[in-house]
């Protein structure tokens, strides 16, 4: 489907022949999963969760044992296991054939979609309508907090710079706000269409879709 410039009516036939391919994109915790899972329970869609395959693909069973694989990026052979994280990320991102089974299809990427291959991001944005669930500069200090109380899987892509007299702890809540703001410009960039995130707080998977029409063109 031509994707930069769809229609409303285009985008509701896609819907109706099943044939719709929609991508969430995103900081960690903003909503990308539960959308795809209210999309999916709600709307008949499949949830392809890059995520999981990712967990998969490594030999793990949860986030939080990623979370404790990977480190934090200061930590011996950090560079190695972020590289070896994109890696199969990329994989698991740019699927050249993915049979949903006659359904629509809701795409739920990682937050570190952006530091992809090129053309893994030109696949995306060619074969989904890209929608960020995007968010005020003024939730970094929010984000920031909750990263530090539950950390996850993060590729830093060179923001964790260390000055001079600084201990981790102040190296990382100096460069955790830089490589969000860094992040944001990044979704805003990839996407077709930029939704603030509050707006589909509580929403329905139907009430979603309706949303999600509204930014496209008549």
């Amino acid at each position: 489907m031509e994707l930069e410039n769809l229609t409303q009516a285009e985008y509701e036939a896609h819907i109706a022949n099943k044939t719709f391919r929609l991508a969430f994109v995103g900081m960690s915790n903003v909503g990308k999963s539960y959308r795809s899972q209210v999309l999916r329970d709600e709307c008949g869609f499949m949830w392809y969760h890059v995520d999981e395959e990712i967990q998969k693909s490594l030999g793990f069973k949860a986030m939080d044992e990623i979370s404790r694989w990977i480190g934090y990026p200061n930590s011996q052979g950090y560079a190695e296991r972020e590289k070896t994280y994109l890696a199969s990320e990329d994989k698991h991102t740019k699927v050249d054939f993915l049979d949903t089974n006659g359904k629509n299809l809701v795409f739920d990427t990682t937050g570190s979609v952006i530091y992809l291959q090129n053309p893994t991001l030109a696949w995306l944005k060619e074969n989904c309508l890209v929608v960020n669930l995007d968010i005020d500069e003024r939730a970094i200090d929010t984000m920031t907090k909750k990263f530090f109380e539950k950390p996850k899987p993060i590729a830093w892509s060179g923001f964790f710079k260390p000055n001079e007299g600084e201990t981790e702890k102040e190296t990382l809540e100096r460069c955790y706000p830089e490589l969000l703001a860094d992040r944001l410009k990044k979704y805003r960039a990839l996407s077709h269409i930029n939704i603030p995130a509050e707006k589909l707080y509580d929403r329905s998977g139907s009430e979603t879709l309706d949303v999600i029409k509204t930014y496209l063109k008549k």
